[in-house]
């Protein structure tokens, strides 16, 4: 049983090095957590467990950053040099402490990345992508953390587009070839289209070192470089400024960060987004459906690394193709969402993944279909509206393969699932 947490809980940081692993140059730290010392909640899983079991995660996680800034003020840590936060998103929605405020501002002075824990990436999407904005908002980096712990979370990486990616330390201390690989794979793309820096974890010996320098990591962290500990009061001076560039993987030399800019949140629906972007076709359903059923094998080919979105127009009614199709990217992706009247939403299976929302009949999305694959290695999409809702309808619609034109629209939907009902199945099932 957790024990309870007291009224006042004091909250302390360590900070170990992040390094460049060519040259073992200090680039940055990240900051530990710590509960009060001797204490139940000294280490910072029981310290959250009890947070979250006394409905107490924003006070505690506030307290964390908080100690993390300040810490890192007073030191100074070098200007320049990183310094990785971790946060909780569920409770990042904009509120900020009174105490806080003058604290933020003094920060605004620090490279500050933030990350996120892979298992936090398809509990609430739209939450974290607004978790993400804020983030990026104060002019602060992303990273997400413990990649490829479970492969699932690979899919959210094209949306998230961090700027440093670290991988979890099992990929460093020991690992299935076949997971490396498949994961490895993912990462060394997402990192070539974005810049983002692949950071290695628990290096804690040479071999260790060398097995992360195969995986491609160009920066990394572990007992080898140094133990959590307190900041010195006058640290390092930094031999090379990590955080002022913001260029690609192919030109950044090893250990720069790439600073990222925020995706512009789309208000546009999918075939909006399609429609600006370029030409439309148009074609009976027939087309259009034996187009996205294309795109569903392509889904399932692509296995748990993959996010599929859909939406059905409001008067069409599920068949049983489509029904079985939802089933079976609904067993291999990672998250499936599906935008439709009840009706389409109580035909649905129940699965694990699978989450569905309804539209009423004046949505903006209600006479869209659309179907949209994002993976490591795929971004895709069937934009489509309705143009003649008889008995052989037909459709505008653009079939795109654009990174950009794609995301945009998957953002969009992403925006719009909830985890406050985030019904995996029919209405009804919990």
């Amino acid at each position: 049983m957790t024990p309870a947490l007291p009224d006042v809980v004091e909250v302390r940081s360590l900070y170990q090095p992040v390094v460049d692993l060519t040259t073992r140059a200090m680039v940055g730290v990240e900051a530990l957590a710590r509960g009060p010392a001797g204490s139940p909640f000294e280490r910072p899983e029981e310290l959250f467990a009890a947070a979250r079991a006394a409905g107490r995660l924003r006070e505690i996680d506030w307290l964390c950053r908080v100690s993390a800034l300040r810490g890192a003020l007073s030191a100074p840590l070098p200007p320049g040099q990183l310094l990785f936060v971790n946060i909780e998103p569920g409770v990042t929605d904009g509120f900020v402490p009174p105490d806080a405020v003058d604290l933020l501002q003094r920060a605004e002075q620090l490279s500050v990345v933030v990350e996120i824990t892979e298992r936090d990436l398809l509990v609430d999407p739209a939450a974290l992508l607004r978790a993400v904005d804020r983030i990026r908002g104060r002019g602060w980096m992303i990273a997400v953390d413990d990649v490829g712990a479970d492969t699932a979370s690979l899919a959210l990486l094209p949306i998230l587009e961090p700027d440093v990616i670290k991988l979890d330390m099992s990929f460093t201390q020991a690992r299935a070839a076949d997971d490396t690989a498949s994961v490895v794979s993912a990462v060394a793309a997402e990192s070539g289209r974005t810049g983002a820096r692949v950071l290695a974890e628990g290096i804690e010996t040479e071999q260790h070192l060398r097995l992360a320098l195969d995986l491609g990591a160009g920066l990394g962290q572990g007992y080898l470089f140094g133990e959590p500990a307190p900041l010195p009061r006058r640290a390092p001076e930094p031999t090379r400024s990590v955080a002022t560039l913001d260029t690609t993987a192919d030109t950044a030399p090893v250990g720069t960060a790439v600073g990222i800019t925020a995706r512009r949140r789309p208000r546009a629906t999918p075939f909006a987004v399609g429609a600006a972007s370029g030409p439309l076709q148009r074609a009976d359903g027939e087309l259009v459906v034996s187009l996205s059923r294309r795109l569903e094998r392509q889904a399932l080919a692509n296995g748990p690394s993959t996010v599929v979105l859909t939406t059905i127009p409001y008067t069409f009614p599920l068949d049983t193709e489509a029904i079985d199709a939802a089933r079976g990217v609904g067993t291999s992706g990672a998250l499936v969402a599906v935008f439709g009247r009840d009706a389409h939403r109580a035909a649905l299976p129940t699965l694990p993944n699978l989450r569905t929302m309804d539209i009423a009949p004046d949505d903006p999305i209600a006479a869209e279909f659309t179907l949209i694959v994002v993976s490591p290695h795929l971004t895709a999409g069937m934009l489509a509206r309705v143009v003649d809702d008889g008995p052989d309808p037909g459709f505008d619609y653009r079939l795109t393969y654009d990174r950009a034109v794609v995301l945009d629209a998957a953002t969009y939907l992403l925006d719009r699932t909830s985890a406050a009902a985030p019904m995996f199945g029919p209405p009804g099932n919990g």
